[in-house]
């Protein structure tokens, strides 16, 4: 009788895009357990200290530093090396004073970015769902897995919501809206990020101005990141 369950590492040629790791280093990749982020928009944490932070020489020195209590995703200890960590997470490791946050390059492959001790303390959220609950409130389901109760009736799905971290309260909302500033998330255009030029509400396109181009991308792919320039720090370079 074969084995049941899905498979618990990945052969690195079958990784998803937004990783990109040497294929010849190694045969097996880290699979991130089911969590806050898609397994094809998230890189497991044993992963981030070593492939791309280098703050550890292989998987059981990561792993050890992880048990150890030492690393925090969104101001939160998290012990799994398998934890997936995605777009706009702030990775600390308070022993050498660094923060970073999850970023995404102009390939679209996730990076991290090194942020001061301010900005750490901040985070962009994309509101995924929207939907009424018990008392006439609004609960607002971000793109993290967090869930946000208030009352937030003007806030759309595809907004944006500044929290702080790691209590999740928050701060403002940015609309989506022309004349924000956008980065495209997944597929042809992903990585390419400019000033939001034209919102087409028919086919739920919008319109970006990125590098001197024009690009059309679905409205799902879109990630306001800030209104006339990023709110915080983001990759735009391969």
């Amino acid at each position: 009788m074969g084995k049941m369950g899905g498979r618990k590492q990945l052969k690195r040629h079958s990784m998803p895009p937004v990783l990109r790791l040497p294929v010849k280093s190694q045969k097996w990749l880290t699979k991130p357990v089911p969590g806050p982020h898609p397994a094809d928009m998230s890189v497991p944490l044993r992963i981030i200290l070593r492939d791309f932070l280098k703050v550890a020489r292989s998987a059981k020195e990561a792993d050890r530093i992880i048990f150890s209590g030492k690393i925090l995703v969104d101001g939160v200890v998290r012990k799994d090396p398998k934890f997936p960590v995605g777009f706009m997470d702030v990775v600390q490791i308070p022993d050498i004073g660094k923060a970073y946050r999850v970023s995404v390059d102009s390939l679209g492959r996730l990076r991290l970015l090194e942020v001061g001790e301010a900005e750490a303390r901040r985070k962009l959220c994309r509101v995924i769902r929207k939907q009424a609950v018990r008392g006439g409130r609004i609960q607002l389901t971000l793109h993290d897995g967090r869930n946000v109760v208030g009352e937030l009736r003007d806030f759309r799905v595809g907004d944006t919501v500044e929290i702080s971290l790691p209590d999740g309260e928050i701060i403002r909302r940015i609309p989506l809206s022309v004349g924000k500033w956008g980065i495209v998330m997944r597929g042809k255009n992903a990585g390419r990020t400019g000033k939001i030029e034209e919102i087409k509400t028919g086919t739920r396109t919008a319109v970006i101005s990125a590098d001197g181009d024009k690009v059309e991308t679905s409205l799902d792919y879109v990630f306001i990141v800030g209104d006339e320039v990023p709110a915080v720090g983001v990759v735009n370079a391969a």
